[in-house]
């Protein structure tokens, strides 16, 4: 089974109605894919919503909550994220800690990370699409 783990820009693009992010979104769930909604992901778009009072997308989320599956970061994800972080460093190429978690819980979920950023995730070790490209 297919677990795909999507990364904030995708959920901003659905926010916006972006048609092809839709419809690869309606693929996935016909195709019987697990869908994961990251608690970072989640706390990145709720506080940008917060933030612009962004009422119809707030309400459009938690229309879409339910369909997704909600995975807690677990201790293995925080030294997952620790060690590639550390490694990145060494490599002189920072990357954003949000970024870091996302990547290290898509790995422990052997679910594919789904992003329009795909370098933000360069060296991670993690299967990567983008949805925002045409299939």
């Amino acid at each position: 089974m297919t677990i795909y783990l999507l990364d904030t820009n995708i959920i901003s693009f659905l926010l916006r109605r972006n048609q092809v992010v839709e419809k690869r979104l309606e693929d996935a769930f016909v195709a019987n894919a697990i869908v994961v909604l990251s608690p970072v992901v989640f706390f990145e778009i709720t506080r940008g919503l917060i933030r612009r009072d962004a009422k119809n997308q707030t309400a459009f989320l938690e229309r879409l909550m339910p369909k997704f599956v909600w995975h807690d970061l677990e201790r293995a994800d925080w030294a997952e994220a620790a060690r590639l972080w550390a490694d990145r460093m060494n490599k002189g190429a920072p990357i954003e800690d949000a970024d870091l978690l996302i990547a290290a819980q898509a790995k422990r979920l052997n679910a594919i990370l789904v992003t329009d950023n795909a370098k933000d995730f360069d060296g991670l070790n993690v299967a990567l699409e983008n949805w925002r490209e045409g299939k």
